[in-house]
């Protein structure tokens, strides 16, 4: 499923008329039951709900029109309020011809005294659906139609946006001006980006996606590079194993990390590895730390490092020796930040023969290492939080937050990397400008070491020979059902990432 701007899904529609010779009214007419079959999906006792439709002139309002039509033929009780500030679309204009023609009551919002009346119908509906605005707007909503996004807010009915609710910008998620406040949002063909950014978030409630007719060769026509992450990059996790297999049949990955009072990071990375079906793990440690590690991670080989409490200069050679033979390398949970971090970093990176996940304490010492990472041979996958982001670019963490697909995408270009850009909606950006984006996310992730476990996870899937981007869509798309998971069973209250580790085997067997 492919996550789309407003002008990709213009190119669709108009490649699907014009090539396909599919007539935009039968697009109209599938989108208008696509969202009378969510309804009819989600609310069982539809037949005795009354319903309010508000309708705009474009397309968007053509598809109100159109779901208008399928409740009256339901008997279902439906009132239809039309907002045209232009002259409506030829095929809405088409669909309100034919509406008009049926004993529909249809009121046009041109006076106060159809404002009030609009008040009034939408205190007694149980459900109103918005087909005021669609993807097409590029200006701040205000007059009348600010008006009646206002009067759909204040009253308690269920709203149920076609398409995007109406003032959202659907490929920032940013608002023009007022936005109607979603209770679902019945997404047509397919997901826009600003459903899943920024306020679109909290907007749009819950999306529900609806297919409308429109082939797959048409998207396969164009370069559509931002995905959502679904099931399917999971099906290589669940195909039963050769009885013949051993523990090095699956990989051998090295854990980077820990110092004194953080060796909980390291830990956490390793237990998430060996859950993740990983065949061997060795974690390399500061030597003070090694017990501590040692005793809570039994199955894995802890080997200490020199000079006790935390990384130096003299880590490096003993770390040399340990990267021969694996499969791949997780390195910061826990480093800590002192001044060999960011040289142990570099050398792991440079020297290394399998790719390298560089987390947490590793991304906060990149101003070492990140200038020589056009010499890695390498795949180096990097995994920020907003706030690590923000270090690594010197932007604001506030516009990470608004632009995360534009910086995940430049970043990962720029400098030849696979960067996890973690929160809600995780971006996965590939060097070549692919975007995945997770869905399967939840408040019972954002706990101290949630980050620890995804790096763990990710690392884990590389040394089983997944490839950089397989891994990382794998990896967030197990972490965020998992989190559901803990959030289910345990709650997103009482959460902790340990939690999160014992969620995947149920995830797995699922």
């Amino acid at each position: 499923m492919y996550l789309v701007t407003a002008e990709q899904m213009r190119q669709v529609d108009r490649m699907t008329i014009q090539e396909l010779g599919i007539p935009e009214m039968v697009l109209m007419e599938n989108a208008g039951k696509a969202v009378i079959d969510f309804l009819k999906e989600t609310f069982a006792d539809l037949q005795q709900k009354t319903v309010t439709v508000v309708a705009g002139a474009g397309n968007n309002g053509g598809d109100a029109l159109v779901a208008a039509r399928y409740l009256h033929q339901m008997g279902i009780a439906v009132k239809v309020f039309i907002y045209a500030e232009r002259e409506l679309s030829a095929s809405a204009k088409q669909n309100y011809e034919i509406l008009s023609r049926l004993p529909v009551k249809i009121y046009q919002l041109d006076s106060e005294n159809s404002m009030h009346l609009l008040k009034v119908t939408v205190n007694y509906s149980d459900i109103l659906i918005d087909g005021l605005l669609g993807t097409g707007i590029s200006r701040d909503v205000t007059g009348r139609a600010e008006q009646i996004i206002d009067i759909a807010n204040r009253r308690s009915c269920i709203k149920v946006a076609i398409d995007v609710p109406s003032g959202l910008n659907s490929d920032t998620g940013e608002i023009w001006g007022r936005c109607l406040k979603a209770d679902y949002t019945v997404a047509l063909a397919q997901p826009k980006r600003g459903h899943m950014l920024n306020k679109g978030i909290k907007y749009c409630g819950q999306v529900v996606v609806k297919d409308i007719g429109i082939p797959a060769e048409i998207y396969d026509k164009l370069t559509l590079n931002c995905q959502i992450i679904d099931d399917t990059f999971l099906k290589s996790c669940r195909e039963p194993r050769n009885r013949t297999s051993h523990k090095g049949s699956f990989g051998h990955l090295l854990a980077v990390g820990g110092s004194m009072g953080m060796s909980g990071a390291v830990t956490l990375t390793a237990q998430a590895a060996l859950r993740t079906g990983v065949g061997l793990v060795s974690c390399a440690v500061p030597e003070a730390v090694q017990l501590h590690v040692a005793v809570n991670v039994p199955e894995a080989m802890v080997q200490p490092l020199p000079e006790g409490h935390c990384f130096t200069e003299k880590s490096i050679e003993p770390l040399q020796e340990l990267l021969r033979g694996k499969k791949a390398v997780v390195a910061g949970p826990g480093m800590g930040t002192g001044e060999a971090t960011g040289t142990v970093v570099e050398e792991i990176i440079l020297t290394s023969r399998c790719p390298v996940v560089v987390d947490a304490d590793g991304l906060n010492t990149a101003e070492s290492w990140l200038p020589q990472i056009s010499k890695v041979s390498v795949p180096v996958i990097l995994t920020p939080h907003p706030g690590e982001m923000a270090r690594l670019t010197g932007l604001e963490t506030s516009y990470i937050q608004n632009n995360r697909m534009a910086v995940a995408q430049e970043f990962a270009e720029k400098h030849n990397v696979w960067l996890v850009l973690k929160g809600a909606n995780t971006i996965v950006a590939a060097p070549d400008g692919r975007l995945y984006m997770n869905v399967t996310d939840s408040p019972a992730l954002a706990v101290a070491g949630s980050g620890d476990v995804l790096a763990g996870m990710i690392g884990a899937f590389l040394a089983q020979g997944m490839q950089p981007e397989d891994a990382c869509c794998c990896a967030v798309y197990l972490h965020g059902l998992a989190g559901r998971h803990v959030a289910e069973t345990i709650g997103e209250v009482s959460s902790k990432a340990s939690d999160i580790i014992q969620a995947i085997p149920d995830i797995l067997m699922r």
